[in-house]
């Protein structure tokens, strides 16, 4: 027997307090980009199966529509968005800067609040992080304990291709490094055990600056990888070289804010059909789990 007041497993039901919280989460959100020359899309809910399948590894919730043609729910809006402005794009009729509040749903019956943001013109990924330390702080304003809240925020540097060359070069499978196989990362190679050593902007420099004979194009993106952690004063700032986008539209320079091991906020480069561009996502859901 089904109980009334259930939900099935991976629904989200906000009331009260949470539902209040998430409203102001939403608004604080929208003005700070409404500030920065953003503007809002909403996506259908609904998309072609051939549009939402084999773009990365979320199952898609499907049905048919009335042609029998194969319908699902929507389950990447960033996908989605580019797909949807790629042809007025190219006609330079509208802009490039926009920003989303919708959930996505993954099968079987997960459904994932979140608030998008793509830039379509200027793949630098410092204002995003921070426009996302604009709204950290924001939320701080309606926490339970602002002061000690804050002390939990981590943010982390990456970038993709690290791990890439890395896998090229000293024959790495790439699912080594997207379950975090220390063992075997750290046997392939001497130089891999330091990589994995390096957890802020010092340590990445003294490899930089000690390690003699680096692969060209290894250094070439370590570099990279350093001077985005110079222009940032974040106190609690990770760098690390060998974290594995968990998209796979991600192609250089990426970041998140983390706090008790759930992601708060995720950005960083990307290319989808053929667009490059750079956006972030708030997961909505994980930040209110943590007030």
């Amino acid at each position: 027997m089904i109980l009334s007041h259930e939900i099935p497993q991976g629904c989200k039901l906000y009331f009260g307090k949470d539902a209040k919280v998430k409203r102001e989460l939403e608004s604080l959100a929208s003005a700070i980009l409404y500030q920065n020359g953003y503007e809002e899309i909403i996506t259908p809910t609904f998309a072609y199966l051939e549009h939402q399948r084999d773009i990365h590894s979320r199952e898609v919730v499907r049905t048919n529509n009335q042609f029998n043609h194969q319908i699902a729910l929507r389950n990447d809006s960033t996908i989605d968005t580019i797909r949807l402005l790629a042809p007025h794009l190219r006609e330079a009729a509208i802009g490039k800067r926009w920003f989303y509040i919708q959930p996505i749903f993954i099968y079987p019956t997960t459904e994932v609040h979140q608030i998008g943001v793509e830039n379509l013109e200027n793949c630098d990924i410092l204002p995003f992080i921070e426009m996302s330390l604009q709204v950290l702080n924001g939320i701080t304003n309606f926490t339970k304990s602002p002061d000690s809240y804050c002390k939990k925020i981590f943010l982390q540097l990456s970038n993709v291709k690290i791990p890439q060359i890395c896998a090229e070069i000293f024959g790495i499978p790439l699912s080594a490094f997207e379950k975090i196989d220390v063992g075997a990362i750290e046997s392939a190679n001497p130089l891999m055990a330091k990589l994995l050593r390096i957890y802020n902007k010092e340590s990445l420099e003294a490899v930089l600056q000690n390690t003699k004979d680096l692969p060209n194009k290894l250094e070439e993106e370590l570099e990279k990888l350093y001077l985005l952690a110079s222009k940032i004063s974040y106190v609690h700032c990770l760098v690390s070289p060998l974290y594995y986008a968990p998209m796979s539209y991600y192609k250089g320079l990426f970041f998140r804010f983390f706090a008790e091991n759930l992601t708060w906020i995720l950005g960083g480069e990307y290319e989808i059909l053929g667009q490059n561009a750079c956006g972030f996502a708030i997961y909505t859901d994980n930040l209110i789990q943590s007030f």
